[in-house]
């Protein structure tokens, strides 16, 4: 696929096309980083960090643990662990 390359003041930009974009999940509110690798361009989604507030929020609030593990996480030592 070939893209034409813009100016965009002192640099250049470019399109991805809707298709593409839409394939690897990005939108307007994407950041993705750019990397040189081998004499080519490599762009990839850039992950964002998600906070604890954010994970924990995440969490349906009907969420129970599996009671298999509840020997293990109720037990005391049983020989030469670290702890």
């Amino acid at each position: 696929m070939d893209i034409q390359l813009k100016k965009w003041g002192n640099s250049l930009g470019l399109r991805i096309p809707h298709r593409l974009a839409e394939s690897f999940g990005l939108d307007e509110t994407s950041t993705v980083e750019i990397l040189e690798a081998d004499g080519a361009l490599l762009i990839r989604k850039k992950m964002v960090a998600v906070s604890l507030e954010e994970l924990l929020a995440s969490i349906p609030e009907d969420f129970r643990y599996s009671t298999d593990g509840d020997d293990f996480t109720t037990s005391g030592p049983q020989g030469q662990e670290l702890l």
